[in-house]
């Protein structure tokens, strides 16, 4: 579904949503990058280092003429830390066009033998990949993204993410762990203001693609967390009274009215594995950090 469309829908109910996933523009995808880089932000640096074990395993795990696929690659530095010779086709997918243009062209002048096939889609739909790649798939769905979906939808990603992989393919899943609430916080509200242009982008976002003329000096961002769902939830507050148009239907928006900019849930290790069964996948192993902050599982359909 359209941007567009999305909007029509959801800024008609009381609770107003923006999917997560509009985020990812060029100037979007460049803001969550220095996200990952700040202090605050815990989930980049962890993984990575989860990450580095698994590069040690993996030629144990799996055979050759491997074919990377990743879920919502953005700048693919990442997939970096696990790539090696097994590895002959790496197919990002991400909803950015130019940001996947332009990490894999980054990518490419370190891995020149590897066939790097972009595709530009809504991933967390059934993707028909590209065709010549091998047959032994691993996915690749990173930076705990399994928490930012509203309405269960988590659930229905994991069931596509399978049928696009095809049968006895793998899938590597992010997830954050529930830990302390004022980690938490920090994490997602840093000091540099990072977090907040990253959502308040979402602005320059609606501007571009439905036309509308928000202005992003009339919003501001908050973060709080949510113990019933544990879940940090993001917000833009509008500073004012304003009236603005989408596709000629006049839409209102009071004083201090709060649009949702995304949800992260936090997870236990048993509700992931709750979750990834209900899905259709087998848990095979996962890897944790000393804190228990994070884990990386591994799936097999």
């Amino acid at each position: 579904m359209k941007l567009e469309k999305i909007l029509q829908k959801n800024f008609s109910k009381k609770n107003k949503i923006i999917p997560s996933k509009f985020h990812y523009d060029l100037q979007g995808s460049g803001y969550f990058e220095k996200i990952t880089k700040t202090k605050e932000y815990y989930i980049t640096r962890i993984e990575k280092k989860i990450l580095k074990k698994i590069a040690n395993e993996i030629n144990l795990i799996f055979g050759n003429n491997l074919t990377f696929v990743e879920f919502g690659s953005g700048s693919s530095e990442k997939i970096r830390i696990l790539l090696n010779d097994q590895v002959k086709f790496y197919v990002p997918l991400d909803i950015s066009f130019d940001f996947i243009n332009q990490s894999s062209k980054k990518l490419f002048k370190s891995f020149s033998k590897l066939k790097i096939l972009p595709t530009y889609c809504d991933y967390t739909k059934y993707i028909k990949l590209p065709k010549n790649i091998s047959k032994a798939k691993i996915g690749f769905f990173l930076g705990s993204s399994i928490g930012n979906f509203y309405n269960k939808e988590e659930r229905k990603f994991l069931k596509n993410a399978k049928k696009t992989l095809g049968k006895n393919s793998f899938l590597f899943v992010g997830v954050d762990l529930i830990k302390n609430i004022k980690i938490l916080k920090k994490a997602y509200d840093d000091k540099g203001n990072f977090t907040a242009k990253f959502n308040l982008n979402l602005i320059n976002v609606i501007n571009k693609k439905v036309r509308t003329r928000l202005k992003v000096k009339d919003f501001k961002y908050i973060a709080t967390f949510n113990k019933k769902k544990s879940s940090m939830e993001n917000f833009i507050v509008s500073k004012k009274k304003q009236i603005f148009f989408i596709n000629m239907k006049k839409f209102y928006l009071k004083k201090n009215e709060k649009i949702q900019t995304e949800i992260s849930k936090k997870f236990t290790i048993s509700k992931f594995i709750k979750l990834a069964k209900s899905s259709g996948w087998h848990v095979q192993k996962y890897w944790k950090d000393t804190k228990k902050y994070y884990a990386v599982f591994l799936l097999q359909s």
